[in-house]
């Protein structure tokens, strides 16, 4: 029997799912995948900018009919005549085939080099509000898990509270049989305990609905209380800001390739192909090969488009600026609040438990005066209350202390394995 019982606690044991085992599965859902792809797509454009710096090399082949004669390649009058003493074959025809190829490359566009740093600084931003969101996601499970414990504490508060007084009834019973004792008391007893068994009817709809929500956020399901312990949180740099820090950098090299765009744009390109006709004075095969390379330069002298695209840029700029300034009142104001609120559940927690030890013992004396019939039947079901309130208000702070703990954990940007464990 005890080598049974070892078994199965360690098949309990195995099978049970810890704080840290449902935080890590938070890191393969769909929401969390969908971060990390557009993590890859700000990685992908990022690097898409960078290519714009390379030659592009491009390959062509054509065929094509005139209706005059037309040249293979530009030819000098000085030339043409040379080739119709001769009685050569001209470079003109109808019908010319040619085989080709084309590079050109960026020298200097100040607008490319403004739009990487900018590209740099958003992909920073992607990653800071992925790692945001994942913390977001497991400070929620946090709360969902602390408010599943409450329940089950709660829960099993009302089923001692129902034991104790199902052991009084069957007690009082005896007397009721024999005439001793009022049916009365007997009476309000039972509705006492229907009463509870109601309550935990409800708090069982309650613990169904946040399992639900647990497995919607792991794929998970809880059929359990799940005990963990919190560590104290480090203050640090407010986390949350950090997307929008970058965002404003990006905004910056926005301005920049903005007003770079009217800048004057310095290209390189080279082309050269070889044409195939029959020349239309001799009728005789063709072969001319031609080549060029160049120094581009343009330049928009005037584009009163762009000049609103630099302002909208600015504007843009400063919103982030500001919205920064809010969410660090915001989140200040937050802190403040959650520190002060954990230092008085730590006193609360310290009285709540001693409460509980005294209740307990005022229950003991509450039991015996109800059996000397020196106490009423309400006077002794509120002793089995205050009890059963008091274990329920101490599962009640110590969900709100971690539901704490985890906002101020996302605030600072803080690994919730390392704090819950």
């Amino acid at each position: 029997m005890k080598k049974y019982s070892i078994i199965l606690v360690s098949a309990l044991l195995l099978n049970a799912e810890s704080i840290g085992d449902l935080l890590n599965k938070i890191e393969q859902i769909p929401d969390t995948k969908i971060d990390n792809l557009m993590i890859k797509e700000m990685k992908t454009n990022k690097k898409s900018v960078v290519n714009s710096l390379y030659p592009k090399i491009t390959l062509t082949a054509s065929a094509e009919h005139f209706s005059r004669p037309n040249s293979l390649v530009p030819l000098p009058p000085t030339e043409s005549t040379k080739i119709i003493m001769s009685g050569g074959s001209l470079p003109f025809s109808q019908n010319i085939y040619r085989l080709g190829f084309s590079v050109s490359m960026p020298i200097f566009i100040k607008e490319i080099y403004e739009n990487k740093n900018k590209m740099e600084f958003l992909l920073n931003a992607t990653k800071y509000q992925a790692k945001i969101n994942l913390i977001k996601r497991q400070s929620t499970l946090i709360i969902y898990v602390s408010n599943l414990n409450y329940l089950y504490a709660l829960k099993n508060a009302l089923i001692s509270q129902q034991q104790s007084i199902q052991t009084t009834y069957e007690g009082l019973k005896k007397g009721v049989e024999v005439g001793r004792v009022p049916e009365f008391k007997l009476l309000r007893l039972k509705d006492s305990l229907i009463t509870i068994q109601n309550k935990i009817s409800e708090i069982n709809t309650k613990i169904a609905d946040i399992q639900s929500k647990i497995y919607t956020l792991t794929n998970t399901e809880v059929s359990e209380p799940i005990n963990f312990v919190s560590y104290r949180v480090e203050k640090s740099e407010f986390f949350a800001i950090k997307p929008l820090q970058e965002k404003l950098k990006s905004s910056y090299y926005d301005i920049k390739a903005k007003k770079a765009a009217n800048y004057p744009k310095v290209m390189l390109k080279i082309q050269g192909n070889r044409s195939f006709a029959k020349a239309y004075n001799t009728n005789e095969g063709i072969v001319e090969d031609f080549a060029s390379a160049g120094i581009y330069v343009t330049w928009d002298i005037f584009n009163k488009k762009n000049n609103s695209e630099i302002q909208k840029a600015k504007i843009e700029e400063s919103k982030t600026s500001l919205e920064i300034q809010k969410t660090v009142k915001d989140l200040t104001a937050q802190i403040n609040y959650i520190n002060s609120s954990l230092s008085e559940i730590k006193k609360q927690l310290l009285s709540t438990k001693e409460s509980i030890a005294l209740k307990e013992e005022l229950l003991k004396g509450a039991k015996v005066a109800f059996k000397l019939n020196t106490m009423t039947v309400d006077e002794y079901l509120k002793y089995e209350d205050d009890l059963a309130k008091a274990k329920a208000d101490l599962a009640n702070l110590i969900a709100l202390k971690n539901t704490l703990i985890a906002q101020k954990a996302l605030i600072y940007g803080k690994n919730l394995k390392k704090v819950f464990k």
